[in-house]
């Protein structure tokens, strides 16, 4: 694949995960389940998903920093609630961080660490957060990955 064509394959990544990232994160809750044969980990994905995910929109609310410029003129972001238009942290790195921090040390850490990277850069990609909303984020994700493993 082209460089051109990478790109234009990584941008529909990056909008679809903003568009469906409930989505994307139960596929990879399912996988990990599935693959470790445990409802256990399902369970703790999804309570550390929440938690990651509900840390950092409380964030939002008290830190209130708008969005870049680029992602306030997609109507995805005008058509939302208010919470949604702020920046600071990135949700969707926090969550996306946190399933491999969780999985450290086994099977599934190195490719839920790569897909982690990847959401997380895709959403300085296409402009809907800053590179400190994203270290936020994945800062959340990993504390809450360590606390919920040492649980």
């Amino acid at each position: 694949m082209n460089k051109k064509g990478f790109e234009a394959a990584f941008s529909k990544f990056s909008f679809l995960i903003e568009k469906y990232p409930v989505e994307v994160f139960l596929l990879e809750i399912f996988a990990a389940a599935t693959v470790m044969d445990s409802l256990r980990i399902a369970l703790f994905l999804i309570l550390g998903g929440a938690v990651a995910g509900g840390l950092s929109e409380s964030a939002k609310a008290l830190f209130k920093e708008k969005r870049p410029e680029a992602a306030t003129k997609r109507s995805f972001y005008r058509k939302t609630f208010r919470l949604n238009r702020r920046s600071f942290p990135s949700s969707h790195s926090a969550i996306a961080i946190f399933f491999p921090t969780f999985l450290f040390g086994t099977g599934l850490f190195f490719p839920l660490l790569a897909d982690g990277i990847l959401i997380a850069y895709s959403r300085i990609y296409i402009k809907s957060h800053y590179l400190t909303d994203v270290l936020a984020g994945a800062l959340i994700g990993v504390i809450v990955g360590i606390i919920l493993k040492i649980v």
